[in-house]
């Protein structure tokens, strides 16, 4: 009697282990691992601290590299210039918290008509600091709120719908940090130039009284760039020897913005120096000491139109 109970619970044990098996194998099977409700960055959330590259593939052909290096985020097309930190946010945002929401079977019209494929959609590679790949996706049609299409090209058969893609952007444009600089007009006590030093009121005059005037605070409240470039490469050979248009800015708490202007054949490149002066605020200091590495020996490529506003003022 007892010989059949234990009979029993052994034929009872090995189907249950059977049936578990089973299911293991086939969760496995379905999309190496990624099912329903697991993360979509599933190896890079768990090796956050230990991400070392992110790289992404545009539609368009464009492609973008950036890099952990001592403390720091580098945009490698962009000639080792430091990133965007909200494009770096959104990104860190949908590696910690999106999920894959639905599990769908793939076929090749579905790629295409949800911008699945390489060439419709923006790949996604990460890598740890030590050159291992952690995911590979392709994020394709945004839906309703902040979820997307996306799918893994380990795993053929399937395509997932996943959750908090929010506003991430792989468009190399977007991790250019934008804008270059904000001078607020009405902290401004002192633009000198070349041709004059205008006092606070002598500005307020003028930009009264001359759309000239007016025009140069309108780019200096916001200063885009098209590029950047290392300044002793671009000052190599023969243009080196061009004179730049110097402007020198000062702010009512004592910071000194030094800009140098090149033209270099019709392109207006942009050279930004961090000062104080002898009576600047305490916190002047250490705010140039924390900023200036974001211009030191770089220069960068001005709007056409804000580049000729400023060369000519």
């Amino acid at each position: 009697m007892i010989k059949r109970y234990v009979r029993q619970a052994l034929a009872f044990l090995a189907i249950t282990a059977l049936l578990f098996g089973g299911a293991m194998w086939h969760r496995r099977h379905i999309s190496a691992g990624q099912v329903r409700g697991q993360f979509a960055f599933e190896q890079t959330r768990d090796n956050i601290r230990q991400l070392g590259k992110i790289q992404m593939t545009t539609a368009e052909g464009g492609e973008v590299n950036i890099y952990y290096q001592n403390g720091d985020w580098f945009f490698k097309e962009a000639k080792d210039y430091f990133i965007n930190v909200r494009s770096l946010s959104e990104f860190y945002n949908m590696a910690n918290n999106s999920l894959i929401e639905a599990v769908r079977p793939a076929n090749e019209a579905d790629l295409k008509d949800k911008q699945l494929t390489s060439e419709a959609g923006t790949k996604i590679v990460t890598y740890d600091v030590a050159g291992n790949v952690l995911d590979e996706m392709i994020i394709g049609k945004h839906l309703t709120g902040a979820s997307a299409y996306a799918y893994n090209p380990k795993s053929q058969d399937y395509y997932y719908i996943i959750s908090d893609v929010g506003a991430f952007s792989g468009a190399p444009t977007d991790w250019i940090p934008y804008p270059l600089l904000t001078i607020d007009e009405r902290m401004l006590r002192v633009i000198k130039t070349e041709k004059n030093t205008l006092s606070r009121m002598q500005i307020n005059q003028m930009a009264a009284a001359d759309s000239g005037m007016q025009r140069v605070l309108d780019v200096l409240s916001f200063i885009s760039y098209d590029g950047v470039s290392v300044k002793s490469e671009l000052l190599s050979n023969e243009a080196r020897n061009i004179i730049p248009r110097k402007i020198e800015i000062t702010m009512v708490g004592g910071l000194i913005y030094d800009f140098e202007i090149y033209k270099i054949e019709d392109l207006y490149w942009l050279g930004v120096t961090l000062k104080t002066d002898k009576v600047a605020h305490k916190e002047v200091p250490s705010f140039v000491k924390n900023n200036q590495k974001y211009f030191a020996d770089w220069l960068f490529l001005m709007n056409t139109r804000q580049g000729r506003i400023l060369y000519e003022m």
